[in-house]
């Protein structure tokens, strides 16, 4: 695992950089991550471009040996951007403008916002495309995360088009919804409002169709407004990879990151966490989802037991792994405490900065090869879809991500099992168990995969919600035939509307050469512990 950091050239005078990139070299670390947040220092006004600072900035580099990973800044649109063009600025649920001074201010939807986030990645591309030292690309910073959602005008009329585009007639998306419902029938598309709070003096909320709807679109435009920056650098970078940073569920997992990767070269992600169990799921979540190594973007340089999380993140497949940040930020919202990175405020070493060279120095002595990552034998689903339906939801909202990393997942890393994160039913293989919690809505292909891998000799735990809705995030009026082929289960009556339940096992039914348990959607941490580890010992 080799080792870099969050570097910012532009808060240093250009007398402090060798000052810096030496102790760097000192350490051991052959990485450095910049510029993520500079456009207003590469472009101080429309079409005024500053190159210099990065010119020698990554040239000086490379004199420590010391390769660059450089980001788009295309999460901090500058004031004279947001001056000119006010629709760059995102709608909060509100209706309130998310204002100019902090960070992702910015609708991925604005025309305007598109046009010179595409100008100023295009003008980086070209210029260190091919430059030596610039060995990676980091397309923007947390795509989604301070700004998830967009309630403007520019989303409003993208969100029309998305659903034009899906269900072709506005009859057919009044029969998937049921708009019948309170006489919502729409006539056109213009006519469709955006999710917002409804104001009234009874508590009254959305239509939950157009909220999960609205939940894909959000995640569809962050996706698209990525590829448009992968495709202006393809042109120009040739062979180097090209990744972003995802962040951890419980900030929100507003973007289906299936869908974000699939193009991209390499998995990125940020972890800040002191619980083993949650950096072990997100290391083998960000691993499975194009089932290679992956990236650590972001670490917390500042962590309380670094030589721990390094160790369990390098065990499940990282191949760079980047810490946040070389120094504390003495101004600004991240300044926080002033407390020690890397490096203290005054320049000197803090302890982890000894973790960090003890690690490289470790490395370099190295005399075999670290074995590749153990193949997983129990395979975790996550579906994003069912936990956009479980957020929306007013009368049964659950955690879903919570839910399925503290409650399922911990109990797996405590009995030391090898996980791989699911995603999609391609991705299922033949683990020696599978688990499918809180997959509230219906999904065919799935379904099918699900009833073939037990007949085929697989271990299956699903929840008592499993496909109680359809895609439309409406409930189905008839039981799916999962339940039939792998429980037997002949009533017409879902189990819960059935069944009195009061422990967590509520069935458990050999089929084929497999076996499938059907587990309480509401079972404690301790109570998943023991069903675990009675399925792991059948």
């Amino acid at each position: 695992m080799e080792i870099g950091v969050a570097y910012y050239p532009e808060h240093e005078t250009s007398e402090q950089w060798p000052i810096d990139y030496k102790k760097l070299q000192q350490a051991g670390i052959p990485y450095i991550r910049i510029a993520e947040f500079a456009w207003s220092t590469m472009e101080p006004a429309d079409g005024v471009y500053n190159w210099a600072w990065l010119d020698q900035a990554i040239a000086l580099a490379a004199d420590y040996g010391i390769g660059v990973v450089l980001c788009t800044p295309t999460a901090c649109p500058p004031i004279w951007l947001v001056e000119q063009y006010p629709d760059v600025l995102p709608v909060h649920k509100s209706g309130k403008t998310v204002g100019f001074g902090a960070r992702q201010h910015r609708s991925y939807y604005s025309p305007n916002y598109i046009t010179y986030a595409i100008r100023i990645v295009g003008l980086m591309a070209e210029r260190y495309g091919q430059h030596p030292n610039v060995v990676a690309w980091q397309l923007d910073n947390e795509f989604g995360g301070e700004t998830k959602y967009d309630y403007g005008d520019c989303a409003k009329k993208a969100f029309h088009h998305y659903l034009a585009d899906k269900y072709e007639t506005i009859a057919h998306l009044n029969d998937t919804w049921g708009t019948v419902f309170w006489s919502q029938h729409y006539q056109n598309w213009a006519q469709i409002p955006l999710p917002a709070p409804i104001q009234s003096d009874v508590m009254m909320w959305p239509h939950p169709s157009l909220e999960l709807e609205f939940a894909r679109f959000s995640s569809q435009g962050l996706v698209q407004f990525a590829r448009m920056q992968e495709r202006a650098l393809r042109h120009w970078i040739g062979e180097r990879p090209i990744t972003t940073n995802g962040f951890m569920f419980c900030w929100g997992d507003n973007i289906n990151w299936v869908d974000m990767f699939a193009t991209l070269d390499v998995v990125g992600m940020d972890i800040y966490s002191d619980k083993p169990h949650e950096i072990a799921f997100y290391s083998d979540a960000s691993r499975s989802v194009l089932s290679k190594p992956f990236w650590m973007m972001e670490y917390g340089s500042g962590a309380g037991q670094l030589e721990r999380d390094m160790r369990i993140i390098e065990e499940r497949g990282c191949e760079k792994f980047f810490l946040f940040k070389m120094k504390p930020f003495p101004w600004g919202q991240e300044q926080g405490k002033g407390s020690k990175e890397l490096l203290t405020l005054t320049g000197e070493p803090s302890f982890n900065y000894g973790v960090v060279q003890r690690y490289t120095q470790g490395v370099a002595e190295r005399k075999t090869v670290k074995p590749p990552v153990a193949d997983a034998t129990v395979g975790l689903y996550y579906h994003f879809d069912s936990s956009w339906s479980y957020q929306i939801s007013v009368s049964d909202r659950l955690p879903y991500a919570t839910y399925v990393v503290d409650t399922v997942y911990r109990p797996l890393f405590e009995l030391g099992k090898q996980v791989d994160v699911v995603y999609t039913p391609q991705q299922i293989k033949d683990y020696e168990l599978l688990i499918v919690p809180l997959h509230i809505l219906y999904d065919e292909l799935l379904e099918e995969m699900l009833i073939s891998y037990v007949r085929g000799g697989g271990k299956l735990i699903v929840t008592t919600d499993i496909f109680r809705k359809n895609d439309a995030n409406v409930f189905l009026t008839a039981v799916p035939k999962l339940f039939s082929a792998l429980f037997d289960w002949q009533h017409n009556n879902f189990v819960t509307d059935a069944l009195d339940i009061s422990q967590p096992i509520v069935l458990a039914q050999a089929a084929g050469k497999g076996k499938a348990w059907l587990i309480s959607r509401d079972s404690t941490l301790e109570q998943w512990r023991e069903v675990l580890e009675r399925v792991c010992e059948e």
